[in-house]
């Protein structure tokens, strides 16, 4: 994996550059061996194009996508590839729970500035992912 790549989809994904994101990290996924770190990427895949979805008022693809990255990361640790992982997964399902309650997309709220976000448990440690 090239870390310079990884960041890159996190700084995208954090800057709610969610297609070019998904393309970042898809590039990573397709290239790793390991099974379970390919699971992990495929699951951030998931939450990206479920993002993706969610701002352009797509909430059948958006739920499906973050069902999707749930089934996948859920038994991850708390804290994977120094990724604040449980956080995120947390707003996954916030942001889930949201659109399940929202009647239609017309009454639905998009802050930007709710977006979760991709955080480091050690922002000093993020070159040793």
């Amino acid at each position: 994996m090239s870390i310079d790549k990884f960041l890159k989809g996190i700084e995208e994904f954090n800057s709610e550059l969610f297609f070019e994101c998904h393309d970042t990290l898809e590039e990573i996924w397709n290239g790793e061996k390991d099974p379970e770190i390919k699971k992990f990427y495929h699951g951030l895949i998931h939450i990206t194009v479920g993002f993706y979805h969610l701002t352009n008022f797509n909430f059948k693809g958006a739920k499906s996508q973050f069902k999707k990255a749930i089934d996948k990361l859920d038994n991850y640790p708390d804290i994977y590839m120094n990724i604040k992982l449980s956080e995120l997964l947390s707003n996954v399902k916030l942001w889930l729970k949201k659109i399940e309650n929202t009647p239609n997309t017309a009454s639905f709220n998009l802050n930007p500035e709710d977006l979760p976000k991709i955080k480091f448990a050690n922002e000093n440690e993020n070159r040793k992912i």
